[in-house]
């Protein structure tokens, strides 16, 4: 039997933009065991103003398990899925409904991708028994973190020459008045 582990985590970036609403940072990880191995393992994250929560990022998670499991073509398999969400397992199970409007589109793909999948299996476990996925969660949401701490210390090097400035973390190019009016 193949076993998929994912997690997801959440953070609320807090940062109010001219253009509209807070943003949130969900990074996800997700391994595939087959006889204790390792065969394969995903992480990332993901920005966004709408679907960012908790339960997003571990659809995330799960949808790019499923999503690696088909493409290893294991859907004659019988998977084991394994996550510390225990919303998103039960709804997976259909024990309980998704009622966030937000989160009704991650759930409905995570359930097209399950239909693929012969045979599975769901079980919940605590956090503390998923440590594995919660590592590459983890992992990722360090790399998010160096990558802006590197843009931010080698951003006074570029402002002035580039024509961007920077808000709260978001880089914005600004063209020159001369292309403006072409374009308009």
């Amino acid at each position: 039997m193949y076993i998929l582990c994912f997690d997801g985590l959440f953070c609320q970036e807090g940062r109010h933009f001219d253009f509209g609403g807070e943003f949130g940072l969900m990074c996800y990880g997700w391994l595939i065991y087959k006889d204790q191995q390792v065969i394969a393992h995903g992480r990332g994250s993901y920005v966004h103003r709408d679907v960012a929560s908790s339960s997003g990022a571990e659809y995330l998670a799960l949808i790019e398990g499923l999503e690696a499991l088909a493409d290893l073509r294991l859907a004659k398999e019988p998977v084991l899925v394994v996550g510390d969400a225990k919303a998103v397992i039960d709804q997976m199970q259909g024990v309980n409904e998704v009622n966030s409007v937000r989160i009704r589109r991650l759930y409905k793909k995570a359930r097209h991708l399950c239909q693929q999948i012969h045979t599975l299996y769901w079980l919940w476990v605590p956090r503390s028994q998923n440590k594995a996925a919660d590592h590459l969660t983890r992992q990722a949401l360090r790399q998010v973190r160096h990558a802006r701490a590197r843009i931010k210390s080698g951003w006074h090097e570029i402002k002035h020459s580039a024509g961007f400035h920077l808000i709260s973390d978001l880089m914005v190019c600004q063209r020159p008045a001369s292309q403006s009016s072409v374009l308009a």
